[in-house]
């Protein structure tokens, strides 16, 4: 059984995801900076356990015969996989010592911007997904189902745009993260006032 505290860090470590990927990422015309990269890196990677507590509730919710909460689960942890795949070429021509302008330059940055847009198809699925089980299981709230279906929409669209430099969706998709793990925090906390142990239980409504 998932304890409070767990349950807690679960829920929060979407918020933490979202606020130190946001500041590090900046405006994106900085130069690397080592401390900022991996702030970067380890807001991605707090994403995982973030979309698991996520995906534990909807799938208790949806019951043993569900495959939404998995189908959010692989897509989810695919597309946070490649989009920190996407840093390998920073960090490539910051090792390499790759002065700014070249052609080679100009390629590992297409290479960082290409994997961003293809980050973008997986985690289409997995709103898609959280949008869908939410709605059908009332895990979640309708206006944060909602919100998810609207990020899966905007994630594909703009995923459509192969060259794009510029990925707005992606921002959507930080925030509404950021919404969903306060929303979850508050929760966790709530329900362990109540009933220690039971938060996977609780609805959203």
């Amino acid at each position: 059984m998932t304890t409070p505290r767990s349950s807690r860090f679960g829920a929060a470590s979407g918020a933490v995801f979202a606020v130190v990927l946001f500041v590090a990422s900046g405006s994106g015309n900085e130069a690397y900076l080592a401390p900022r990269a991996i702030a970067g890196l380890a807001a991605l990677a707090l994403f995982i356990p973030f979309l698991a507590y996520l995906c534990s509730l909807l799938r208790v919710a949806e019951g043993a015969d569900g495959w939404l909460a998995t189908t959010a689960l692989v897509a989810g942890t695919v597309g946070i996989t490649i989009k920190i795949v996407s840093t390998l070429p920073a960090l490539a021509l910051h090792r390499a010592h790759i002065a700014d302008g070249t052609q080679l330059h100009r390629l590992f940055d297409a290479l960082d911007g290409g994997a961003t847009v293809i980050a973008l198809y997986p985690l289409a699925i997995a709103c898609a997904a959280i949008a869908a089980a939410a709605l059908r299981t009332a895990a979640l709230p309708r206006w944060l189902a909602f919100g998810a279906a609207l990020t899966a929409v905007a994630l594909a669209v703009n995923g459509a745009f192969l060259e794009a430099s510029f990925v707005p969706a992606l921002l959507l998709f930080i925030a509404w993260t950021l919404v969903a793990s306060i929303h979850l925090s508050r929760r966790t906390w709530h329900v362990a006032g109540r009933a220690p142990g039971a938060v996977g239980a609780v609805s959203g409504n």
